[in-house]
């Protein structure tokens, strides 16, 4: 949710194929209790329908309803999971050369919703 946030937040055809393989190398790389939620679900998806602003909100809400499931359930995997979602939505606004002042202020949105 948060790569795709971070990488609506600038257009590219081109860009869209590079970030997408910059936001899956975070997740490769995480612990293997963190991957296994981005594979075998439980945390809340992506919306799929509306105005980007909409899409906003939601991915922003789903993001925190993520954060406040594993403080309920899995306390120890907190840090592991904020930590893989801001790699990879900084993977992603790196993946097309520099961070644009949009990404920039989509991942501190994003940030802001993993506190």
């Amino acid at each position: 949710m948060a790569a795709a946030l971070v990488s609506q937040a600038e257009s590219g055809f081109l860009d869209t194929f590079r970030e997408s393989f910059a936001a899956s190398k975070a997740v490769k790389s995480a612990p293997p209790a963190i991957r296994d939620l981005f594979v075998q679900g439980g945390l809340p998806s992506m919306p799929r329908a509306g105005s980007r602003e909409e899409l906003e909100a939601a991915a922003l809400d789903r993001l925190r309803q993520a954060m406040s499931t594993l403080r309920a359930k899995a306390p120890d995997l907190v840090e592991s999971y904020r930590a893989t979602v801001l790699q990879s939505s900084r993977d992603v606004a790196a993946a097309a050369d520099d961070t644009s002042a949009n990404e920039s202020e989509a991942m501190a949105k994003v940030e802001q919703a993993l506190a």
